[in-house]
């Protein structure tokens, strides 16, 4: 079973060279009174009629990215993918016109914070869809903040096209090790329950206390090298208990067991395809996955509002240069466990003059991942002949630069402003 995993997992999904490049970017919606939008169709304007019209006005615009929508009801904007982040941020761009349009006339407006700063999960509608209410059933039992992932965050995805089994194992193995000090270095989770979270980075949180068997570091699932790390990436998948399966009509169904289970009783009965085996997949939530063709790198806290692209451009400029990557991996095997235990450590709290691997601060250390990712973007403009695409990340540096991390600077200015949370909410950082 793990080689079908495999066999997927580097099945490309072009015949094109060119690395391909997707992003997914979440919001968290708000009626005008500051309430949480109803999730399920209502008498009044729901996440899911918001859904609807999204995807009917990109449908009458021709638009090739598309919709979703999370167990809260959050709604997730998925890009067609593109050799180039400017393509992508121009689809963004029209995507954003359609979106706040629609906030507009429905009398609600969007935040750009990753945790829902407001409401806890028990006030929160859960999405009527079977899946995710096995999942959070699940949830209730694996961890204490299975609640709060589902309903009560928002984040920024990359997905990254990957072109060899070489090259998709180098780049999970680096970005699992980069990992802790990208989520520090865009920390966007300021409060919860209303009240600031002071140095607690709270996604970083959640995820870490939502489901072992399925979420967390690779290194936390005795990941520690790039030899054979799509094998193991595939054991995860079938060790892991199965949130739910599918039957051969690819209907939703509950399933007691492991996934390894489910998926050996549809292969037994030769009703085993590349859409199961994708659903098997995708019920692992590792800060960083594969998926068929390509990486997905979860880690980041979606950024403050017109800084979206900037963890997108991060990535992109540290895995654009075979140098930096060779760099990397000395470094990075350079570490013992010790250090990477303080790295994930370290990223539980924004306090960046924190000593993390090999007596080096965080600061320090995200200061070096920074400029090798800026390095990075100004080789790959070279190579593709493409604009520099660090104009996507250099004003949110800038940012950091002179604020710090946004889940600490809001949380000072809240309090320095003298308005209600809400209100605060509403302003751009």
């Amino acid at each position: 079973m793990k080689n079908k995993i495999i066999e997927l997992i580097l099945k490309k999904s072009s015949t094109n060279n060119d690395r391909l490049i997707g992003v997914e970017i979440e919001n968290i919606v708000y009626t005008k009174s500051g309430n949480r939008i109803p999730v399920n169709p209502s008498e009044d304007y729901s996440a899911s009629d918001l859904l609807i019209d999204l995807i009917k006005n990109k449908n009458n615009k021709n638009e090739k990215y598309d919709y979703s929508m999370e167990p809260g009801g959050q709604i997730e904007w998925a890009s067609a993918p593109y050799v180039s982040l400017h393509d992508i941020h121009k689809e963004y761009t029209r995507h954003l016109e359609i979106f706040r349009g629609l906030l507009v006339d429905n009398n609600l407006f969007t935040i750009d914070c990753t945790v829902e700063p407001l409401y806890s999960p028990s006030s929160i509608e859960l999405v009527d869809n079977i899946k995710y209410q096995l999942m959070d059933n699940l949830f209730e039992k694996t961890g204490t903040h299975g609640h709060w992932m589902m309903k009560n965050t928002a984040s920024v995805q990359i997905n990254i096209d990957i072109l060899s089994r070489v090259d998709g194992e180098q780049m999970a193995f680096l970005s699992d090790c980069i990992n802790p000090f990208a989520s520090l270095l865009f920390a966007n989770s300021p409060f919860i329950n209303s009240d600031p979270v002071e140095e607690n980075n709270f996604r970083h949180t959640i995820w870490a206390n939502t489901d072992n068997t399925r979420c967390g570091y690779l290194f936390e699932h005795d990941i520690f090298s790039t030899e054979n790390l799509i094998e193991k990436f595939s054991g995860i998948v079938l060790n892991a208990p199965s949130i739910f399966s599918m039957d051969k009509k690819y209907d939703i169904k509950r399933f007691m067991g492991p996934i390894n289970k489910w998926l050996s009783l549809l292969n037994d009965n030769n009703e085993l395809d590349d859409q199961m085996i994708n659903a098997a997949i995708h019920q692992i939530f590792t800060h960083v996955r594969f998926k068929q063709g390509m990486l997905e790198l979860r880690c980041t806290d979606r950024p403050p509002g017109g800084y979206e692209f900037a963890p997108v451009a991060f990535w992109v400029g540290i895995f654009a240069d075979d140098t930096i990557r060779d760099k990397l991996m000395e470094l990075f095997l350079s570490w013992n466990t010790i250090d990477r235990k303080l790295a994930i450590k370290n990223a539980d709290n924004l306090n960046l003059d924190k000593i993390g691997p090999q007596k080096t601060s965080m600061f320090d250390w995200i200061n070096y991942f920074v400029e090798l990712a800026l390095e990075g973007l100004s080789h790959r403009s070279q190579l593709l002949s493409i604009n520099n695409e660090a104009d996507l990340f250099i004003p949110y540096l800038e940012l950091f630069r002179n604020k710090g991390i946004p889940g600490l600077f809001r949380q000072h200015e809240y309090m320095n402003s003298n308005k209600p949370l809400i209100e605060f909410l509403k302003e751009p950082a």
